[in-house]
């Protein structure tokens, strides 16, 4: 072989020593924009949220919320992983982690975690049978959130009749963090339920009339529950911060109803939920007494032909601008056995005078039944009814400023004509009955930071329809052609160095 034959190398050694040496220097330079970045980015740490879906992304209220924790709170998520909503908690709570240091997050599945699951329950005292809860503790006391609670259904299916009810909406938010800012809050305030006089039971878990649903909702929002009896020389405790008195079935005394005004006359706070069908069509004394505070509870039953939905009750879709009802609007009340409950017109308008403001009614197609005729069936008596748009509940409050905090000497009420609709089994038929109770014991408690009202994240559905040719054409597509196309590419590639 000729030595102009041989091939001359193609990089010489001072070449060869140049490209290391900038390989080196490249990688190193490489490394130290890496430091650099991470540095920078652990100083001035900031998450963007790019994805369409607003499920995780938390509102100003709630990183107010967990900027203001000053103590660890441990959140854990017992949920079986193939869950339809364990994916959604996990990618919600994990923001909530990235946004607070302080919240530690731990995932138990009792499917796979038998033992640890088992020590949880008996560790918060939960029934057997409990599964998909969030357990959130700080400060030496547990708040829980249950899978139960966290959506919102279509009204529509309720109302059409249909049997499948489809999740509308995701209500993690609101509802993780009242759990964290009630663990914040120290000692919560105590709410007295008046019983004597066949009122619905706060620790009853009857379904029909039982309240233990709401008692669980205000130990979430760090509101204690105590029953409370008046009779005899007892009186209202002065750490009653709110008095609920929900559908009693017999007259109160007058002496009881003397010590309820004495109450309200010194600011207390009150939640009434009169219910006609308890009392038996009859008055409980509660009437004149909410009278002077400028309410006026109807002795009728209301109808709204519009809103009814099957099986009985109807559906109130009119809000008023008060803060109460502003968070509810596009949502809707579901009410079984209601009765008018509206601003008395009688109360003068002077600087002291109780202010009424009516929260919800019926649509203009709501009419009132004094009567009922031999049947049972209700009867509009146009001497004594009306139609209409027919108020159904009203908040009152004497002593403040309209819009401004309330003083400890102001006096406020929410009133409603209907208490069934808090039961066991009616309070989840729709979200926003669970939804009410809490706004209104924000309100009546004067709790604004709650009472701002984190919306629920709606929960959006998307169709494809494929037909037969499209699904073959789908199948080709995912096994063939896109797992094809790289293989190709390789195989050219091989092909070429070979030469």
């Amino acid at each position: 072989m000729k030595r102009d034959d041989l091939q001359a190398p193609t990089f010489s050694s001072g070449r060869r020593l140049a490209t290391g040496v900038n390989v080196v220097v490249s990688v190193l330079a490489l490394l130290l924009l890496l430091i650099l970045g991470n540095y920078l980015t652990a100083r001035h740490f900031h998450r963007f949220l790019w994805a369409a879906d607003e499920r995780f992304m938390l509102t100003p209220q709630t990183r107010r919320v967990l900027e203001s924790l000053t103590n660890d709170v441990r959140a854990t998520i017992l949920f079986d992983r193939d869950s339809a909503l364990f994916s959604t908690v996990a990618g919600l709570l994990k923001e909530y982690g990235h946004a607070c240091p302080r919240l530690h997050i731990e995932h138990v599945d009792y499917a796979k975690d038998a033992q640890l699951a088992q020590t949880l329950v008996e560790r918060h005292q939960l029934p057997p049978t409990e599964s998909d809860l969030i357990i959130f503790e700080g400060a030496g006391r547990t708040r829980i959130v249950r899978a139960s609670e966290l959506s919102e259904y279509n009204l529509d299916a309720v109302l059409a009749g249909e049997k499948e009810v489809r999740r509308t909406a995701f209500r993690g938010e609101p509802l993780f963090t009242a759990a964290i800012a009630s663990l914040a809050e120290g000692k919560g305030p105590v709410a007295y339920f008046l019983q004597g006089h066949g009122e619905h039971d706060p620790s009853s878990t009857d379904t029909k009339f039982g309240y233990s649903h709401v008692t669980r909702l205000l130990s979430q929002k760090n509101v204690a529950s105590v029953p409370l009896r008046l009779a005899g020389d007892a009186e209202i405790p002065d750490d009653c911060a709110l008095l609920v008195i929900a559908g009693p079935r017999s007259r109160l005394d007058p002496a009881e109803l003397d010590k309820i005004g004495r109450y309200l006359s010194r600011g207390g706070r009150m939640l009434a939920l009169l219910s006609f069908y308890q009392s038996s069509r009859a008055p409980t004394g509660l009437e004149r007494l909410l009278a002077g505070w400028g309410v006026t509870v109807g002795e009728n039953l209301v109808f709204d032909l519009s809103q009814s939905v099957p099986g009985g009750g109807i559906l109130a879709t009119n809000f008023s601008a008060h803060p109460i009802a502003r968070a509810l609007r596009q949502h809707a009340i579901y009410l079984v056995l209601a009765r008018s409950v509206e601003p008395s017109r009688a109360v003068g308008a002077g600087a002291d005078a109780p202010r009424a403001e009516p929260l919800f009614s019926t649509s203009i197609e709501g009419f009132t039944a004094s009567d009922a005729n031999d049947r049972g069936l209700p009867r509009h008596d146009p001497a004594r009814d009306r139609r209409g748009a027919i108020p159904l509940a009203v908040a009152v409050e004497k002593g403040s400023l309209q819009g401004v905090t309330a003083d400890r000497g102001s006096t406020r009420l929410v009133v409603v004509g209907e208490s069934i609709f808090l039961a066991n089994e009616t309070i989840v038929k729709t979200a926003a009955n669970y939804e009410f109770v809490g706004l209104a014991v924000n309100w009546l408690l004067d709790r604004p930071q709650h009472l701002a009202g984190i919306p629920p994240r709606p929960i959006k559905e998307y169709n494809i329809l494929l037909s037969r040719s499209d699904l073959v054409q789908l199948r080709w597509l995912l096994l063939g052609v896109i797992p094809g196309v790289p293989l190709l590419i390789g195989a050219i590639v091989w092909l070429r160095r070979r030469r």
